[in-house]
């Protein structure tokens, strides 16, 4: 770029994970999630069964409204800001959303991922996402790749405010509440990846919010797979907090942004399942989704000062997980 600096992005691009639209849709998408090897016929008919079960996902819905959303918001501080939305697995992919805005006009993008945690595990392949999407640009783009929200005061109220809202409905003191997120293998914490970390830091500052007493962190969601995943798992927790007369157990599942598969299927029928099995009444706080602390979390990502050494799209050595990335 040459001449005046632009006052602020010429336009914003919103990464997400993606999802399936249909069962139709199933084993390219599962292929994408396992970088390329084709899924089991077994594989595929457990997935379209599990988003039977809850209906399909309503993720790829919730991510176009939010794109809306945030394009309003931002448009009331910088009249004509446009967003794209790519994502890591399906349709828009990032690969080819970073070309079209490049042929649209725009040289410059403000890349904010929906998902606030800034992992190894999490933020490499929408980097690779964007590294190849400028190799495929038909003219030079840059992308300021915003990671790192998840001490937004937005989000932490968000959650504050769902769980206070629950709490007030179901009194009980000794019900406990338990704030969950997705499980990975212990391998990634050992080669120093900071997800655990940043999800404590995440859970204290919710619990601190909403002033919580009888509270746990959790991981949910762990792959199938030999090796193990981080812990403590979910199910022990809940188990742990009914041996201490908390019959009442409320989840928070703020380790993601969206209703897909791992809340709908793994929380709202697994878990729950499980749970009442066990004599214990499980109840969840709605996820975010698109609400306005949404918005308002990743507007002020977009809208916050460049960082004097913007990253240019260019990434970082990626980790790959092939088995227990779970569809979405």
């Amino acid at each position: 770029m040459s001449g005046e600096k632009p006052r602020g992005p010429s336009a914003v691009l919103l990464m997400g994970y993606g999802s399936p639209n249909g069962a139709g849709d199933l084993p390219s998408y599962l292929t994408d999630v396992l970088h390329g090897q084709k899924p089991s016929e077994a594989m595929v008919a457990e997935y379209v069964r599990r988003y039977d079960r809850i209906g399909g996902s309503p993720q790829n819905r919730i991510l176009a409204s939010l794109r809306e959303k945030l394009e309003r918001r931002l448009g009331q501080e910088r009249p004509g800001t446009r967003v794209f939305l790519g994502v890591k697995h399906g349709r828009p992919a990032l690969r080819d959303v970073v070309p079209e805005a490049a042929r649209a006009g725009f040289r410059h993008l403000v890349a904010v991922p929906l998902s606030p945690y800034a992992s190894t595990w999490i933020s490499e392949p929408y980097r690779e996402g964007v590294a190849e999407g400028i190799r495929a640009s038909p003219s030079p783009i840059d992308v300021d790749v915003r990671l790192d929200w998840h001490l937004d005061p937005h989000w932490i109220g968000y959650w504050s405010r769902t769980i206070r809202a629950d709490l007030a409905a179901h009194p009980d003191p000794n019900g406990a509440v338990l704030l969950s997120a997705h499980s990975l293998p212990e391998r990634m914490r050992d080669r120093g990846d900071p997800y655990p970390q940043i999800l404590r830091e995440t859970s204290d500052a919710i619990a601190r919010s909403a002033q919580l007493e009888r509270w746990s962190f959790t991981y949910q969601s762990p792959g199938n797979t030999t090796e193990p995943w981080l812990g403590p798992d979910i199910t022990d927790v809940m188990l742990d907090w009914q041996r201490r007369g908390a019959r009442r157990q409320l989840v928070a599942s703020f380790g993601f942004v969206f209703d897909h598969l791992e809340v709908l299927y793994d929380l709202d029928v697994v878990v729950r399942e499980f749970a009442e099995g066990h004599g214990i009444d499980y109840r969840r706080v709605p996820m975010p989704n698109d609400a306005e602390e949404v918005v308002e979390a990743l507007a002020t990502r977009v809208l916050a000062p460049a960082p004097s050494s913007a990253s240019q799209g260019t990434p970082t050595p990626s980790v790959a997980l092939t088995k227990g990335i779970a569809p979405r």
